[in-house]
């Protein structure tokens, strides 16, 4: 795909590119698509959820007997030494569990600050010590059948997930598809190597091309990219056996990440972790069984995939419908999946819901724009684009692209020292931007995640080690007298007795939103206004037909923006933010309202009328230039401002009429990728539009020959 270098330049080299196309499409007289494929389709799963995300081992230790793992020894042996970050502190599924009603420890008191899904960091069996630090994370698998002895029992992580299923809340746990922990060895070191496999018999051969078959180029050792070996104490450290193969792995040497390309970061070593051969057969296969397991034995409800970045192309494709059919064999019939691309640019990250078969993605590029304008540092355009940006990841399901966003995470930081890092002050200033910035996650579309601690104030000092902070007494002394936001420093006590901090207060009133006006979860976005530090988005339940407007001010001062809404002649009920000094807001007689919102703020209002009825209107069909990629953009116009939905189709020489997408917002557009056709092939394109009421109106048939660009 293209670089984006400015959304400025992109504008002029659309209209370049809308002429040539003009020239190749027309209109055509073939009858169109059906109308029935017009709906959109049912929202995600993930759409209603709000995530806690929580680090087992940092959060709250049920059972001080299970801290060492059962292991003998020092540190290095047991993994054990809360003291320090880098090593086990004694957390486990039995702290946090808790009693299950407890609202001050545990599950219940999730529940209680609104949540309605955890996703728990890998319970598999983890490599006790790699280079001076402990597998206390999860994400250095060893034994991926059972749940590692210091987090506790099969049996007490049966325990934690039922008392979470009876308190309404989903279990959504974290599995690594790309590495397991480092015991395979290579001669010549751990540079990347880059050569071409070579099967036994010497013979180069290309892996992606047998990604799905049955069969496998044969492979030994002395032919592999670096020859690999294991040390005899390890020869069966790991669980399943076929994981002790050094065959089943890349055998490459570590990824370059500060030089290498996209085949490196699948088929290297991630920082020294043994990079799994997913392109063979057996060990796609290997692991998807190792996971349909775990779904099947307790009846989890998603995953949040590691490193999903770093498998091969075709991985997802084979092993999404795996997990998801053995999630329907228990009746879990809405399995989220959703993976850890770590990358800001959304176009980048859209390829692994298009092309590659994951069913979502966390939202690094919302992270990147929501902590800059949530720091005051940015304006609302960049969020204003980052929401247009959801069209790449459209796909022909009909269903609203979902993602859980978050502010900051395990690895890259905790949400208000991002927010700090970004320019978001200190103190009571800082404050007042973080809270922002969760307004901006509960009140926009998305899952939104919080990581544990950030609540009670959390800060950290960066990334990795320092943003894993204790929940529970920490015995780490730079971490009793870390700064806060909102709360101070912790010293000897406890971050469960911290109920008072305004984040937490602003999460459970959020949450309470949430429940209560179901548009801020599942609704249509509409982006209404974006300038300056001002950024306005309705959000429409296409079911009520109620529609919620939601301002956001970073600016330093208090500001009023009209803004176009679809409820003419309404009444609005203000849902947050500072009360409105005078009458009651009221929408025009053509849908404007005019917002007041304090600086660095939020507010939302819901309508009091619903949006009336109106039939749909006659889109029409235009073909142009993708200004950020090599895509062609299928777009369609829609007269007047009712909401609707859009549906694209295209049709092909041979075969139907197949939907593209389903948009419900403007622009509202589709695409077609060049490599999927073949040069200069001619298709048909169509578009129908469907209003709130149920009516349908299509486009005229445009014919257009799908060339590179």
């Amino acid at each position: 795909m293209r670089s984006r270098a400015s959304r400025s330049v992109s504008v002029l080299v659309a209209g370049v590119a809308l002429a040539v196309a003009a020239a190749s499409a027309g209109a055509s007289s073939t009858a169109g698509p059906p109308a029935s494929q017009a709906a959109p389709a049912a929202p995600s799963a993930l759409a209603s959820d709000r995530i806690y995300f929580v680090m087992t081992d940092r959060y709250a230790n049920g059972d001080p007997s299970n801290d060492t793992g059962g292991y003998s020894g020092d540190h290095t042996q047991t993994g054990f030494d809360p003291s320090s970050p880098a090593w086990w502190h004694g957390g486990d599924f039995k702290g946090l569990t808790g009693t299950c009603t407890d609202t001050v420890h545990g599950l219940a008191r999730l529940k209680k600050l609104g949540f309605n899904a955890i996703w728990v960091t890998p319970p598999v069996v983890n490599q006790v010590d790699d280079g001076g630090t402990g597998g206390y994370h999860g994400y250095w698998g060893m034994d991926f059948t059972k749940v590692d002895p210091h987090l506790g029992t099969s049996a007490d992580f049966k325990a934690f997930v039922d008392c979470a299923h009876s308190l309404g809340m989903k279990v959504i746990m974290d599995v690594v598809v790309n590495h397991t922990g480092d015991v395979v060895q290579l001669q010549g070191g751990s540079a990347y190597e880059t050569g071409a496999y070579r099967d036994c018999h010497g013979k180069k051969f290309d892996p992606a091309r047998y990604v799905g078959k049955k069969t496998f180029p044969c492979l030994a050792a002395k032919n592999m990219p670096k020859v690999p070996f294991v040390f005899p104490a390890q020869k069966h450290a790991k669980s399943p056996a076929w994981l002790n193969d050094p065959l089943n792995y890349h055998d490459r040497g570590d990824i370059d990440f500060n030089g290498g390309d996209q085949q490196s970061y699948e088929w290297g070593d991630f920082v020294g972790l043994d990079d799994l051969f997913t392109e063979k057969p057996n060990v796609e296969k290997g692991l998807a069984q190792i996971y349909a397991k775990w779904v099947t034995d307790y009846k989890l409800d998603g995953f949040r995939v590691d490193t999903a970045r770093h498998v091969n192309a075709g991985f997802f494709k084979l092993w999404v419908p795996q997990i998801l059919a053995a999630a329907r064999s228990v009746g879990v019939k809405d399995f989220s999946i959703f993976g850890e691309v770590f990358e800001t640019d959304a176009i980048d990250v859209s390829a692994f819901v298009r092309n590659r078969g994951l069913p979502s993605v966390l939202d690094f590029p919302f992270q990147n724009v929501a902590s800059g304008y949530a720091a005051g540092q940015s304006g609302a355009l960049g969020l204003a684009h980052r929401l247009e940006d959801d069209d790449y990841y459209r796909t022909a399901n009909g269903v609203d692209p979902t993602f859980p966003t978050f502010l900051g995470n395990h690895d890259m930081g905790r949400a208000a020292y991002e927010i700090e890092v970004n320019g978001g002050g200190s103190g009571d200033t800082l404050l007042r931007h973080v809270l922002l910035g969760y307004d901006l996650m509960y009140l926009l579309r998305g899952a939104p995640t919080v990581y544990y601690g950030d609540e009670v104030g959390m800060m950290g000092s960066g990334g990795d080690q320092q943003a894993r902070q204790d929940m529970f007494p920490t015995e780490v002394q730079d971490w009793q007298t870390q700064t806060r936001v909102g709360s101070p420093p912790i010293g000897s006590g406890s971050s469960f007795d911290v109920t008072d901090n305004p984040i937490e207060l602003e999460l459970a009133k959020l949450g309470a939103l949430r429940d209560a006006i179901p548009a801020l979860s599942t609704g249509w976005s509409v982006v209404r206004y974006a300038k300056g530090p001002l950024l306005a988005v309705s959000r429409i339940d296409p079911v009520s037909k109620q529609e919620v407007v939601a301002v956001f001010d970073n600016g330093t001062d208090s500001a009023s923006v009209q803004v176009q809404t679809a409820t003419p002649s309404s009444t609005w009920t203000q849902r947050l933010g500072t009360p409105v000094p005078f009458a009651q807001p009221r929408s025009d007689a053509t849908g404007k309202l005019t917002v007041p919102v304090d600086a660095n703020t939020a507010v939302l209002l819901t309508a009091d009328s619903a949006i009336p009825d109106a039939h749909a209107p006659t889109p029409t069909v235009k073909v142009s230039g993708d200004p950020l990629t090599d895509f062609w953009t299928v777009s369609a116009s829609v007269p007047g401002t009712a909401p609707v939905s859009v549906a694209f189709f295209v049709k092909r020489r041979a075969g139907g009429w197949r939907r593209l997408d389903v948009d419900t917002s403007s622009p509202y557009r589709a695409f077609l990728d060049p490599a999927t056709f073949k040069k200069n092939e001619p298709v048909q394109l169509a578009a129908i539009a469907r209003a709130l009421d149920g009516t349908t109106a299509a486009s005229k048939v445009v014919s257009f020959r799908v060339h590179g660009r």
